[in-house]
């Protein structure tokens, strides 16, 4: 059985750890206006959620036109509706 958790992204141009399983799937990505945050969906098994170690998974939110590094992997792209801001999700590597 799997479940989804919910976490939160904030739109800054700096990297944000989270602590998830590493088989954790991220399945959608959206921007909250009211509160000015980006929340993302990560699928993962119902049956370890409490005893499974969890290990660090890095993510950067980039504007459009921002550079991004060739080793970042495709998240999710979500939208502004009050402006004209698109803001696309990137799976980075941990800087040990």
């Amino acid at each position: 059985m799997k479940t989804i958790h919910k976490h939160r992204l904030k739109v800054v141009n700096e990297v944000q750890e989270l602590r998830l399983p590493e088989e954790g799937k991220v399945l959608r990505v959206d921007y909250i206006p009211q509160e000015a945050i980006i929340f993302m969906w990560v699928e993962v098994d119902a049956d370890t959620v409490i005893d499974t170690p969890k290990e660090v998974r890095t993510f950067k939110v980039f504007n459009t036109g921002s550079g991004i590094p060739n080793n970042a992997r495709y998240i999710g792209t979500t939208i502004n509706q009050m402006k004209p801001d698109a803001y696309h999700v990137y799976e980075t590597e941990r800087l040990t």
